[in-house]
């Protein structure tokens, strides 16, 4: 039953870093539209390309760089602060509050992935 729990965890983390792939990459489209922001939608675009390859190759990065996964939460933590905080300049209600939760949940999962070694010799 642990190895179907694992499973389940790992669908739902690869889940999660297709969703914030996604919602970066709108964010930087978004981003092209507004005069004298292309330069940070294409920064918002590069990033969320990174998170959506490093999902889809992730055993293989994993084997290059030892704290593969712990960087890329990071990486999420951050870039979904920055969103939620456009979200909220741009004058959005609510769902920037959903960006810091996820910010603060990859910041969480980062975290735990430095500091606990048996996260980081865990196999997907």
């Amino acid at each position: 039953m642990a190895t179907g729990s694992s499973k389940r965890v790992a669908l739902l983390g690869t889940i999660a870093h297709y969703l914030t792939a996604f919602v970066v990459l709108l964010k930087g489209f978004d981003k092209l539209a507004v005069p004298g922001k292309v330069g940070f939608a294409v920064v918002l675009i590069v990033i969320g390309l990174i998170i959506l390859f490093g999902t889809i190759f992730h055993h293989r990065f994993e084997k290059a760089l030892k704290h593969f996964a712990g960087i890329i939460a990071f990486l999420e933590a951050v870039t979904m602060a920055i969103v939620g905080y456009l979200y909220m300049k741009d004058g959005k209600e609510l769902i920037q509050y959903v960006c810091f939760f996820a910010a603060g949940m990859f910041l969480i999962a980062a975290i735990i992935h430095f500091t606990n070694p048996k996260v980081r010799t865990s196999k997907h």
